[in-house]
């Protein structure tokens, strides 16, 4: 898919071929695809607020991706380059515990992609039944659930590309409620409190 193979000439009867490779995915979608790979969006975060305070908040989300991302991402990059390949963890997993461990590893991956994936219609219903309650229980619930996964598949569908544009545009909408609240909280700052 991502290579493409042509002939330098094709009137010649022993024409060789070259390789070339066409880029899927650019900078920006792949960090709003990652973002919300990781993050979901930046809805849930009030709990930890409640529980601990804003000040032990905001440090435990500054200091945890330090603790957690940086090691796990080492390791991933470590076990990426000595074992290359397309099956990531599936791979490393066959290679240190044998190909039962391995093809262990790929079904519990695949079970828990599809738990989470059959998760994200009905969070989506969840937030729209917010703003109108008709999504709150009954067939408008279940036709909209229905609604969402049938658009969320074909986005999937239509490729990488259109995905990662969908991921910019979810992040930018999911994200700007905060930027405009941080706005309209900026006069409200009295740094003698």
């Amino acid at each position: 898919m991502g290579l493409e193979t042509q002939p330098k000439n094709p009137n010649s009867p022993s024409s060789t071929t070259t390789t070339t490779t066409t880029k899927k995915l650019t900078l920006i979608p792949l960090i709003f695809l990652i973002y919300f790979e990781v993050a979901g969006g930046p809805y849930g975060e009030e709990p930890a607020v409640q529980a601990a305070g804003p000040l032990l908040a905001i440090l435990g989300f500054l200091i945890f991706p330090f603790i957690w991302s940086i090691p796990e991402a080492l390791v991933t990059a470590e076990l990426s380059t000595t074992f290359p390949g397309n099956g990531g963890f599936v791979i490393w997993a066959h290679k240190a515990f044998g190909p039962f461990c391995g093809s262990l590893m790929g079904c519990w991956k695949f079970l828990t992609g599809v738990v989470n994936t059959a998760a994200f219609p009905i969070l989506c219903v969840d937030y729209m039944k917010k703003l109108f309650p008709v999504f709150a229980s009954g067939l408008p619930r279940t036709l909209a659930i229905l609604l969402s996964t049938v658009i969320l598949s074909f986005v999937n569908y239509t490729g990488l590309n259109i995905v990662g544009l969908a991921a910019i545009g979810l992040g930018v909408v999911s994200l700007f409620p905060f930027v405009i609240m941080s706005i309209m909280a900026v006069p409200q700052i009295r740094p003698h409190r």
